[in-house]
């Protein structure tokens, strides 16, 4: 699980669910504007790349609950993704902070390739009980134009930079003991403000996969993302983990409408997965990593980083692992 804010309240209460592992972002680990554009996390400044003693005082602070710390988020490196001057210092930032999770031991980093994130369509609906549910519709985000500090970019020149990323990192990741994540385009629609999301598909994950076939270069495999693309989460969990490059999995539900247009994140019982298929599907394979509840349904009532949603779905995981 995420603990927000790594409070004494987020890391009591995934202690309080029985939840070894936390996920959380390393230094100067991303989010993002309504409209997309990455931004730095946290209030403190931050200059790539990681240090070992930042990366070190925050696995030290998690331990410190009883929990370990499994994933951290990576810090931006839009230079390297939007093909701007400072590409080579960028990747080399990002090489340096592998080796730095390497020595101190965390075992997966996972980072987001965006140009831009396709917020423009989210919006809320009311779920079961007055809980709320996150939902995308690309109606709402398809004729926006592009953010002019980002601009437009093909998916011709993302996967000409993206292939240089990989083929410069991966050897890293491999010296290092560490395996790196990708996360799929969330939202998932074909192009965004005149980006291309050229991670909104299962076809562009097996991509990435292919141009270096290592298991130190794998993604996260987002059971939810996968279903919006419209793809079968089962055969797709059977085609990345025989070849051992899930190295991060998101454990969700939605109800599908149109595939990487229009969805509902709903409760993890409530959607189009056979959440129990899934589960089997990755204990097929010898998946041995993180299984994460995510995207979860938000209670009245919540507090940061203590949502009910998130008991739900510990619950519900664990009595479907019970069943393997």
């Amino acid at each position: 699980m995420p603990a927000a804010g790594l409070s004494d309240e987020a890391l009591n209460f995934i202690s309080y669910l029985g939840v070894e592992w936390v996920t959380t972002s390393g230094p100067g680990g991303p989010t993002y504007t309504r409209e997309g554009e990455v931004v730095k996390a946290g209030t403190a400044p931050f200059e790539p790349p990681w240090k070992e003693e930042d990366v070190r005082r925050i696995k030290e602070r998690i331990e410190s609950f009883g929990l370990r710390a499994g994933n951290f988020m990576l810090h931006d490196f839009r230079d390297a993704i939007l093909g701007r001057p400072g590409a080579d210092k960028a990747i080399e930032n990002v090489c340096e902070s592998i080796r730095v999770a390497g020595k101190v031991g965390i075992p997966v980093v996972e980072y987001n390739w965006y140009a831009l994130r396709a917020m423009g369509g989210y919006y809320n609906e009311p779920g079961r009980g007055g809980s709320q549910l996150s939902a995308h519709d690309y109606d709402r985000s398809r004729g926006l134009p592009p953010v002019p500090e980002v601009g437009a970019h093909s998916a011709v020149d993302l996967w000409k930079r993206y292939e240089r990323f990989l083929k410069a990192v991966v050897p890293v990741a491999e010296r290092a003991g560490v395996r790196l994540a990708v996360h799929p385009n969330d939202p998932p629609p074909p192009k965004y403000r005149g980006v291309e999301q050229i991670l909104g598909s299962v076809d562009g994950l097996r991509r990435v996969c292919e141009i270096v076939p290592r298991p130190a270069n794998g993604i996260t495999f987002d059971t939810g993302v996968t279903r919006e693309m419209g793809y079968d989460v089962v055969e797709n969990i059977k085609w990345f983990g025989k070849r051992d490059q899930i190295n991060h999995v998101h454990f969700r539900n939605v109800l599908m409408k149109i595939p990487r247009q229009k969805y509902t994140e709903t409760f993890i019982d409530a959607g189009d997965n056979d959440m129990m298929a899934c589960l089997r599907a990755l204990h097929a394979t010898g998946y041995p990593r993180l299984l994460h509840p995510d995207h979860v349904p938000e209670f009245p009532g919540d507090a940061p980083g203590q949502h009910g949603g998130w008991g739900y779905a510990v619950g519900q995981i664990k009595a479907m692992m019970r069943q393997l």
